[in-house]
């Protein structure tokens, strides 16, 4: 069985409780709450780049061009759109980070009854700042470069329907999320 695990680092975002988050930058919205490859995230006296970007890897069999989500540290300089000509906003929060929920999902596919997959990944983050909540979302289709941003109140009601996961399969394999 092939074991892979892309989830988020838990230590980087355990020091986030009590910093300011002051604002984060990302291409402006056009038709949906949705940019292209990286936000970059200003907390505390950091910044922080969510980037999520096509790269090889075994993709159940195959190897392919998938999108895989980082969040790692950054420079103000990295934070810049993948798309030509386009400027980035940024969107003020100035506000405390009470709380932060890694979204992570484990998803396990079987062959005639035996597990061959069994790969965790981090889908996203809700930030709950002053009561309110800020999320980061890897997009379910595992080519696309886009995360969505939404805030609000339960934004985990809006994370994507994990059962599009195995929407296109093969019938005789199986795939489960948990």
């Amino acid at each position: 069985m092939k074991k892979l695990d892309m989830r988020f680092a838990e230590s980087i975002f355990k020091n986030f409780i009590g910093q300011t988050f002051h604002k984060y930058r990302c291409d402006p919205f056009v038709y949906t709450p949705s940019v292209t490859q990286i936000v970059g995230l200003y907390i505390g006296d950091e910044v922080y780049k969510m980037s999520n970007v096509q790269e090889p890897v075994d993709y159940y069999g195959n190897m392919d061009d998938v999108a895989i989500c980082h969040f790692t540290k950054a420079e103000d300089a990295d934070i810049h759109s993948a798309l030509e000509g386009v400027t980035q906003i940024d969107t003020p929060i100035n506000g405390r980070i009470e709380k932060v929920v890694l979204v992570n999902e484990n998803q396990q596919v079987f062959e005639n009854g035996a597990q061959t997959y069994d790969v965790w990944l981090t889908r996203g983050v809700i930030f709950t700042v002053d009561g309110r909540e800020i999320s980061f979302e890897k997009q379910n289709w595992p080519y696309s470069e886009e995360i969505n941003i939404e805030r609000g109140y339960y934004l985990i009601d809006k994370f994507g329907d994990v059962r599009d996961f195995s929407e296109d399969w093969d019938p005789g394999i199986k795939a489960d999320r948990k």
